[in-house]
């Protein structure tokens, strides 16, 4: 849950106003893959090297003046790690990012 939160807690931080987030989830035979996508201003190909680490603040500010610690997506990264899953960005800026949470479904 707080993978979850997190990642739409950031999109909603970063988007304008006015704008859609859509969240996907898909089940797959060995995995299960959220995704989280937002219409905000996206990330550079410079910052993305930048965008799990601890206390990283990039360019993007949040669009109603939110505080930023700089630790959600550091944070979203350990738990996924810590699942045995991967988590990555999809993004060009101008156009919005697509977090990805990729986590193997235990067998019964």
């Amino acid at each position: 849950m707080q993978v979850i939160d997190n990642l739409i807690s950031n999109a909603l931080k970063y988007s304008p106003f006015d704008t859609t987030i859509t969240i996907r989830v898909k089940a797959k035979s060995d995995n299960v893959r959220l995704e989280v996508e937002d219409e905000g201003p996206g990330i550079s190909e410079e910052e993305m090297p930048k965008l799990f680490g601890k206390f990283a603040r990039l360019s993007a500010q949040p669009t109603g003046g939110e505080h930023s610690t700089g630790l959600g997506l550091s944070i979203v990264k350990k738990m996924v790690e810590a699942m045995n899953g991967k988590v990555w960005c999809e993004s060009e800026p101008g156009k919005g990012a697509t977090f990805i949470v990729e986590l193997p479904l235990i067998a019964d």
